[in-house]
């Protein structure tokens, strides 16, 4: 078994992010949603779900750049759900579970029920389980309390919505 530290790699950070989002479409509510996020001029290319060594997971209001980023690839772990019928609650959520040195794992799950605690139970059920399967199919114990996830839920009224939550990777140009 290679022992690996916190030293032996650069540290990442990855912000989590979540937004809600409305419009006339269910693309212009996604589309909100990023705004909301931080993440509305980049190319979103999804990843998987493994946390790199000496990772920091840091949930945030909005992703800033730091430069003009328009058009950039932005990679993302994606939880994202849309929908145009009223009356519903929409939820999506990313948990993820890191061991001592910073490597782990994300999961994406999305949900709809009648109210928003309903929502918010099945998707804290569906993360903390995906989280317990992940860990296990890596020799990972797994302690519950040490899950982490960032949510978001919105009420679906007279417009579409989106609820979206993204971990951040990073981003690059296309030169």
């Amino acid at each position: 078994m290679i022992e690996t530290t916190l030293e032996s790699h650069p540290r990442l950070r990855i912000p989590v992010v979540a937004g809600i989002g409305r419009g006339s479409t269910l693309l212009s509510a996604f589309d909100a949603a990023l705004v909301a996020c931080g993440v509305h001029n980049y190319n979103l290319i999804p990843l998987s779900s493994v946390v790199p060594p000496a990772a920091e997971v840091v949930p945030i209001e909005a992703y800033v750049p730091e430069t003009d980023e328009h058009g950039h690839r932005l990679y993302v772990v994606k939880a994202e759900i849309r929908s145009d019928q009223a009356g519903q609650t929409v939820g999506a959520g990313v948990g993820w579970y890191q061991w001592g040195d910073g490597r782990g794992v994300f999961v994406e799950h999305e949900a709809t029920g009648p109210t928003h605690r309903s929502v918010a139970a099945e998707l804290d059920h569906r993360v903390c389980h995906s989280l317990r399967d992940l860990c296990a199919a890596r020799g990972v114990a797994f302690d519950p309390i040490r899950a982490r996830s960032r949510l978001a839920f919105a009420e679906v009224a007279d417009e579409p919505t989106s609820a979206l939550v993204l971990a951040v990777y990073r981003s690059e140009g296309w030169r």
